[in-house]
């Protein structure tokens, strides 16, 4: 049993949305500032937004395909805050990136204890 379940849980969800958001704000708004052609900033945002009825929903599943899809953003993130000519941009949505990865795993592995814990009294 996992102590204060419903608090993790709200501010896991809490958290998890609140990145997803700001990382799909980033990702956008700095490709577009960046002269990024639209039609790739769209393609780049397709991942995302494939997971996005899960996530409404709550599927814990869902919630655990938006942590292993968060490390497709992740590697290219590290090379670009590593690269000489790196932009403050890129710090930005690595960390960004991190705190989604972290928080829709949270999410998900609570979630999931929550749904298949059995009904309380």
């Amino acid at each position: 049993m996992i102590p204060n379940l419903s608090v993790k849980l709200t501010w896991a969800r809490r958290v998890t949305w609140f990145s997803f958001v700001l990382f799909l704000a980033s990702l956008l708004g700095f490709g577009y500032m960046g002269g990024t052609p639209a039609s790739l900033l769209a393609i780049i945002s397709v991942p995302l937004l494939l997971l996005l009825p899960g996530m409404i929903r709550e599927n814990y599943k869902s919630l655990a395909m938006l942590s292993f899809v968060t490390l497709l953003y992740f590697i290219p993130l590290v090379v670009a805050v590593m690269a000489p000519e790196s932009s403050p941009t890129s710090g930005v949505s690595l960390t960004l990136i991190c705190i989604l990865f972290v928080a829709s795993m949270l999410f998900s592995r609570w979630k999931q204890y929550d749904v298949k814990q059995p009904a309380r009294a």
